[in-house]
């Protein structure tokens, strides 16, 4: 059974050729400083060739910066073919302009079904994703990957809402059409289950290996430069909207278009500051033996 089978329902709006190239079209990419806070880190002790892992690597944006930052040997694992595809494509372009050297692969599965052995790998990443996955049989999973001393980092961008503008695209695209179901970074439910297992340690304190619970936050900025058509292709990207009807698309866009029109500095397809905020979270596999 194809792993696209077995995610979170609303998640399938983003697998289909359109919007994989809405999401390549319209989504940034978090600055390259966030990987290289990680790596950097001298607790962590990661260099080149520690074994990566993207989890959820989408059409590979991400995991585009992974390679950039000089991370040699990556495995993405992403349950939509059509993002694999996508991200096999940006890999196989930084291998070949960029990094020679680059050792990668890209492979189907899920969070709580991660093709790989036990205790194989000294990083862990989920960019963008780990509310569509909250719970402890994934966090269960991503333990049993890690080597003892590994990294856990969850990492996510958002809207900026302090820019008028921003706020008032939100207000269509996360607000006015949001469908109440799919699961968003926003609301803050996923730490649920990071909760979840801290009151299990402090019922049964774990006696193997094992992620801690209490992850650090490190916050970060950046600004994406936009125009009508990129806002358009970001908010077909968005998972519940991609999967309503054209007529509802169209609707959303020319509200969006009217929006940006009525603007000084976003009208006639004007080049603008679209400003985001960064959280990652992250904490390190330990040995409680």
């Amino acid at each position: 059974m194809s792993s696209i089978n077995l995610v979170h329902q609303s998640s399938r709006g983003y697998h289909d050729v359109k919007t994989t190239n809405s999401y390549v079209s319209g989504r940034p990419q978090v600055p390259i400083e966030c990987i290289k806070f990680v790596k950097e880190k001298a607790e962590f002790k990661l260099n080149d060739n520690s074994k990566v892992l993207d989890l959820a690597a989408g059409t590979g944006k991400f995991t585009e910066l992974l390679a950039k930052s000089k991370f040699l040997d990556i495995t993405a694992v992403e349950p939509s073919a059509e993002f694999r595809e996508a991200c096999s494509k940006v890999l196989e372009k930084v291998k070949n302009e960029e990094s020679p050297s680059l050792n990668y692969h890209v492979l189907d599965g899920i969070s709580t079904s991660i093709p790989l052995a036990n205790e194989s790998i000294d990083v862990l990443f989920i960019s963008q994703s780990y509310h569509w996955f909250d719970n402890i049989e994934s966090l269960n999973e991503f333990s049993r990957v890690l080597k003892v001393g590994g990294v856990l980092v969850m990492i996510w961008y958002d809207m900026d809402l302090s820019s008028d503008i921003v706020n008032k695209y939100a207000d269509i695209v996360h607000e006015k059409y949001y469908d109440g179901i799919a699961p968003q970074f926003r609301s803050y439910k996923w730490k649920n289950s990071i909760e979840q297992l801290k009151q299990q340690f402090q019922t049964s304190p774990p006696t193997t290996p094992f992620i801690d619970p209490n992850f650090n936050l490190e916050k970060f900025h950046f600004i994406q430069k936009a125009n009508k058509q990129i806002c358009i292709e970001r908010l077909l990207s968005i998972s519940y909207i991609s999967t309503m009807s054209q007529e509802k698309k169209d609707q959303i866009i020319k509200e969006v278009s009217e929006l940006l029109d009525s603007m000084p500095e976003t009208s006639d397809n004007k080049t603008f500051d679209f400003p985001y905020r960064v959280e990652l979270y992250y904490t390190i596999k330990k040995d409680y033996c």
